[in-house]
């Protein structure tokens, strides 16, 4: 096993002064080629260009512990992050249409051994798209459109992956939701959206947790839907208090059903700060909270171990099948990913 261990690691460092050598040789060959390489002609894609904006942001970091006979102690890594942010916006007149692509996907394997298996350690695909018209005044009248969803099962560790006990996949759950009302965006950075008529809804696509009735759906449902009102505020801004390519973007949603429980208010806040280093270097720094009311989670404590309901005893309730039953409820998530990688602009 260590002789393996040993070729593993002489493996990796040969790939890492491989990539090094090959960085290097890019940077003497100029990056300004690779980067005309990446760029899409506007007039390729569009007869009136003037009116089209676009941009794409791809981040990959990667990340690797290996410890060998350590008397220290600890556990070897392995863990791949990437994100892909891009958007194409129109503008000719009175009319203004902004569309925002955001993927992100990582994977992460701890543990020693062949056996041990990849768990996803992020996974989102989020489409927003919006439709204005200006007016006199600087709000325009306008139709929002976002998407959310993940792409493949999500499990909380190794043992529910061998046991195939996943509490997500890809359209289950999905969010769409659609609005219409008034946007601010005098200030070409900031945009503030404020809708009293929005149609939110969860949809389940998945046999097996729709059955059991996850994401606030009643057992059986695929999708349910909300009326409510709905607010959207986002910033960006370049080059953050003058530091070259060090940049900064928000985006925070809320919604409130007008009809059910309109005191329990569902929050999405994200945010991504990066900075470039060397053209294709760069630092990233991501959060992600979300609250929803209508989820209820399964509780662990710190030590990952699952928390259970329990009488005045301190002995827990068992379910029909005389096991203990774990505690669930609303629960405020939140992701943070700090990534040293590349990073690729055109």
């Amino acid at each position: 096993m260590e002789k393996a261990s040993i070729k593993n690691t002489i493996k990796y460092y040969l790939i890492f002064i491989t990539l090094i050598l090959s960085f290097n040789r890019m940077f003497s060959q100029d990056i300004y080629e690779l980067e005309k390489k990446l760029k899409f002609l506007d007039s390729e894609s569009y007869v009136d260009s003037s009116n089209w904006e676009k941009g794409t942001i791809i981040n990959i970091g990667f990340n690797r512990v290996g410890l060998y006979n350590w008397s220290g102690g600890g556990q070897n890594s392995m863990s791949i992050n990437s994100l892909i942010n891009s958007y194409l916006n129109y503008k000719k007149n009175k009319i203004k249409w902004n569309n925002q692509l955001s993927i992100a996907f990582g994977v992460l394997k701890t543990g020693y051994g062949n056996s041990v298996p990849w768990l996803k350690n992020d996974d989102r695909i989020e489409l927003t798209s919006k439709y204005g018209r200006k007016t006199e005044l600087k709000w325009d009248y306008s139709v929002l459109f976002n998407f959310r969803t993940q792409f493949t099962y999500g499990y909380n560790s190794a043992e529910e992956l061998r046991q195939g006990a996943y509490f997500s996949s890809f359209l289950a759950p999905a969010f769409p939701l659609l609005a219409v009302g008034l946007n601010y965006s005098e200030n070409k950075d900031l945009s503030f959206f404020l809708s009293p008529a929005t149609f939110k809804s969860t949809i389940v696509m998945d046999d097996s947790l729709s059955s059991s009735g996850q994401f606030g759906l009643n057992p059986g449902e695929k999708i349910r839907i909300e009326a409510g009102g709905y607010i959207n505020f986002s910033y960006m801004k370049k080059n953050v208090i003058a530091i070259k390519d060090l940049d900064f973007k928000t985006n925070l949603t809320i919604f409130s059903n007008y009809i059910n429980e309109p005191q329990n208010i569902d929050v999405t806040w994200e945010t991504l700060t990066s900075f470039k280093l060397k053209k294709l270097f760069s630092l990233t720094f991501s959060t992600y909270l979300i609250y929803d009311h209508d989820i209820e989670l399964a509780r662990y404590s710190k030590d990952g171990s699952p928390e259970f309901l329990k009488n005045s005893q301190g002995e827990p309730y068992l379910d029909d099948d005389n096991n203990p039953i774990q505690k669930k409820g609303p629960i405020t998530q939140f992701k943070e990913v700090f990534s040293l990688g590349l990073m690729f602009s055109f």
